[in-house]
């Protein structure tokens, strides 16, 4: 790394993404983003990974739990964008995806490289908890 002094991230231009679970750590990483969204004018954003291991079934049943299960990721999402929108005065960006949390992670952090800050938390791992940058 670089001793060298980094420029400030101008305000407006930090994104908070919380990976959602159902930890109490998530809630407070979620009021956490969302208060730094309010103060720095950045945003909150939402990812949501559902299992597909959850699905291995004869094929009706499958699209029935993949069903339910994204209903019940857009009923979790509605209730965590009110929260935000509470704390922040704005709505989350939302990415709901299907897959390994991880891998659906890391795919989220590629696709947005001018992504300044983030905030993750995961219960799967010590490693997510990384301070924002």
């Amino acid at each position: 790394m670089s001793d060298a002094p980094t420029a400030p991230i101008p305000k407006g231009n930090r994104t908070f993404l919380v990976v959602v679970d159902e930890t109490e750590e998530m809630r407070v990483a979620l009021h956490y983003a969302s208060r730094r969204a309010k103060a720095t004018g950045g945003r909150v954003a939402l990812l949501y990974v559902i299992d597909p291991s959850e699905f291995e079934h004869f094929m009706g049943v499958r699209e029935i739990m993949r069903e339910e299960k994204r209903q019940e990721a857009e009923e979790t999402i509605n209730k965590l964008a009110d929260v935000i929108v509470g704390d922040s005065g704005q709505i989350p960006v939302v990415y709901m995806r299907e897959g390994n949390r991880r891998d659906e992670l890391l795919k989220i952090l590629d696709e947005e490289p001018d992504r300044k800050s983030t905030r993750l938390n995961s219960s799967h791992s010590q490693q997510s908890r990384m301070p924002s940058s």
